[in-house]
C-alpha cells in the first residue's frame, strides 16, 4: 500500500512539473507567435493591393479585420481574410484584395494544407490570372457547379474552396463597405 501511494505521489509531482514547464513555454512563446502572425497577415494584405496604393491601414469593423489602402488620397482597395473549411486538406484561408472599382485585385494564401502539385495550384498564374479583375458581383463558382470559373484539373475541391474564400471575403467587405469607405475618406 505504501508503495502505491509513493508511486502516485511521484507521478503527481512529475505531472505538476511538466505542466508548469509547458505553461512557462506557452507564455514565453505566445507573444512572439502572435507578432509573427500579425506581421505575416499585414504583409499579405500589402501584397494583394493595387500598384501605387499606400501601405494598408488596419481597421476593425463589425468584428472583422480589414486592411484599407488609399491611392492619391482616395479609397483604393481593401484586403480581408476569406475562409473555407472545405479544402481537400482542411481549412483554407486567403488574404483577398478587393478594389474600390468593385473588382478582385489579387489574393494570397495564408493557410492551406492542400495536395502538393495539385491543390497548391490555386496560387498558380493559370488559376489566378483569369480571376484577377473579375467583378465582385460575378459568379464565383467553378463551371462544374454551374459557375464561370475553370477549376484546376484534378483539384476541383481545392478550386471550390479557393472560390469560397473569395466569396467569403466579398461578403465581409459588402457588409462593411460603407463604414470602410467613410472611414478611409481624407
Amino acid at each position: 500500500m505504501k508503495e502505491a501511494v509513493k508511486l502516485i505521489l511521484v507521478l503527481t509531482l512529475i505531472c505538476a512539473v511538466s505542466s508548469a514547464l509547458l505553461a512557462a513555454v506557452y507564455n514565453t512563446t505566445k507573444a512572439p507567435i502572435a507578432a509573427a502572425l500579425e506581421l505575416r497577415t499585414a504583409s499579405a494584405a500589402a501584397k494583394v493591393m493595387p500598384e501605387g496604393a499606400s501601405l494598408p491601414e488596419k481597421k476593425i469593423v463589425a468584428g472583422e479585420t480589414f486592411f484599407v489602402a488609399r491611392k492619391a488620397g482616395q479609397f483604393a482597395a481593401v484586403a480581408v481574410e476569406g475562409r473555407s473549411k472545405n479544402g481537400y486538406g482542411g481549412e483554407i484561408v486567403l488574404m483577398v484584395g478587393l478594389g474600390a472599382d468593385g473588382r478582385l485585385v489579387n489574393y494570397q494564401k495564408l493557410v492551406a494544407s492542400e495536395t502538393p502539385g495539385l491543390g497548391t495550384k490555386m496560387e498558380s498564374d493559370a488559376f489566378r490570372k483569369p480571376l484577377l479583375g473579375r467583378p465582385l458581383n460575378g459568379d464565383w463558382r467553378v463551371k462544374k457547379d454551374g459557375g464561370e470559373v475553370d477549376a484546376i484539373t484534378a483539384a476541383t475541391i481545392s478550386s471550390r474552396a479557393a472560390l469560397e474564400c473569395i466569396r467569403d471575403a466579398i461578403a465581409k467587405y459588402q457588409k462593411a463597405a460603407d463604414a470602410l469607405k467613410a472611414d478611409a475618406a481624407p
